[in-house]
Order: structure tokens, then sequence, then C-alpha cells
């Protein structure tokens, strides 16, 4: 009996917003079936789809492939990659613009954002965003497993 070795990582959820209407839509879900109303049934699949939404990735060290997904619970959709042919792993970091505008008061927060890349030889596939310990730590332990090198352009 062999088992598979492979890498998951969770790369997103929705936004904190979208993930609050979720619980409301929960309550109120909730609320109208205790009233008797069938239309609360309604509000709960759409609250367990915004509490519960996810993407990530997944990776097949032994047959070396890779499958980004979306998902909600166990079910996941995405498509496999081949990466046998894998040169390097990439750390890059950019700088990212956000816009934040409440009422009549705006202001713009340039952060540092590290992203991680498989090369290939005629692409690269981004993985996933996030702060520069939390991406160095993933790109290890992937380098590890597909016996790749790692490349730190930060």
């Amino acid at each position: 009996m062999s088992t598979i070795n492979k890498l998951e990582f969770k790369t997103g959820r929705l936004p904190l917003h979208f993930i609050i209407l979720g619980y409301m839509l929960l309550a109120v879900g909730f609320w109208r079936i205790i009233a008797n109303d069938w239309m609360g049934i309604l509000y709960l699949i759409i609250s367990v789809f915004l509490i519960f939404f996810k993407s990530g990735i997944i990776i097949d060290v032994d047959n070396k492939m890779l499958k980004k997904y979306v998902g909600i619970f166990i079910f996941r959709k995405g498509k496999w990659e081949d990466i046998k042919h894998l040169d390097s792993i990439q750390i890059v970091k950019t700088k990212e613009s956000q816009r934040f505008n409440i009422l009549s008061i705006s202001r713009v927060e340039t952060i540092d954002v590290y992203k991680l890349f498989l090369n290939l030889p005629d692409k690269k596939i981004e993985l996933t965003t996030g702060n520069k310990d939390e991406i160095v730590g993933k790109a290890k332990k992937i380098a590890s497993s597909l016996h790749s090198p790692v490349i730190n352009n930060t």
C-alpha cells in the first residue's frame, strides 16, 4: 500500500466583510425558518457559501503535479498542471498600493507583498502571496519536497 506525498496550502478566503455577511445571513436564515418562512433555506445556502469558501494549492510531490483549487468544505474544483520540468522556486518582493475611502477621507497605503512562483521553462506559476516569513517558510518546504532551488529576490 503506497501513500501519495502531497503538500497542501490554503491561499485565501473571501474578504472579511463577505464572511460577516455570511454570518448575518445565517442568523436571518435560522430566524426565517423558525418563523415558518421557507425563504430562510435560501439564506442558509448563501451563508454557508460565504462562510466556508476557500482557495488553495495542492502539490503532488510524487507525480510532480500542481492543482490550484477553489472549494467549499471537502469539495474542491481545479485543474491539475504538470510541473515535472520545474526549474526553480522564486520569491519576489513587490509593492502594492491600497486605497481607503471612508466618507470624504481618503488615503493610499503602500505595502510590501511577497509572492511565491514556480518557474517552468515556458511559464511562471504564481502560487501565493503573503508576508515574508510565511512565504519563505512555504518556499523552503516546497523546495525540499520537490528537490528544487529557491531564488530569493527580496
